[in-house]
């Protein structure tokens, strides 16, 4: 009786797996036969899928112009004053936060105060100071972390080896490129639209 059900059953099994399959595969082709190429092409490309969100990273090829508020993690804009002096301030209306941030090259920014005139520019020691005419000193490598904070990491000078980014600390003071870090949250700032 055993040997009977062996031989009898498993065969029916496999014979209504495969019937299923052919169920399967022929539905799948009549739903599909009432689509356009393109909305074919999009149901098999999950890249195209409306629901999946990428980030335009568009703005890091060249030759783009944003303005935008940087607002460090240790809870200060960075601003640009009228005599060029850089620090943080924890007014949100304040003028001289506006910046124009200009791609000058992939990844690598200029960041201008819209209202004082001036470039943010990091000299060889690390200090933050602000320079009328834009050259290599104003020149920041942007990078958007893990934790979607950006970095602004001098592009032209390093300490050891070491990036030196720009930094507030926690009374809005800026920290010189030596003493930071990219882990420190004192380097992390959110690009904010100016509305």
């Amino acid at each position: 009786m055993r040997k009977w059900m062996q031989t009898w059953i498993l065969p029916t099994l496999l014979y209504r797996l495969y019937f299923h399959c052919i169920l399967l595969a022929g539905s799948v082709s009549f739903a599909c036969n009432d689509m356009t190429p393109d909305q074919l092409t999009a149901s098999v490309n999950c890249s195209s899928s409306p629901e999946r969100h990428t980030r335009s990273y568009d703005y890091m090829e060249g030759g783009d112009v944003r303005i935008r508020k940087l607002f460090c993690r240790t809870q200060f804009y960075l601003k640009i004053d009228k005599k060029g002096k850089i620090k943080g301030t924890a007014n949100p209306n304040c003028n001289y936060c506006i910046l124009e941030i200009r791609t000058v090259a992939v990844g690598v920014v200029a960041i201008r105060g819209i209202e004082s005139d001036y470039f943010l520019a990091m000299n060889k020691s690390g200090k933050l100071y602000g320079k009328k005419t834009c050259n290599e000193d104003c020149n920041f490598r942007e990078l958007i972390e893990e934790n979607n904070y950006n970095t602004y990491a001098s592009a032209k000078w390093t300490h050891n080896g070491q990036q030196m980014f720009v930094a507030l600390n926690q009374k809005g003071v800026t920290i010189r490129g030596k003493r930071t870090k990219k882990e420190n949250k004192s380097s992390h700032f959110l690009p904010m639209a100016v509305s």
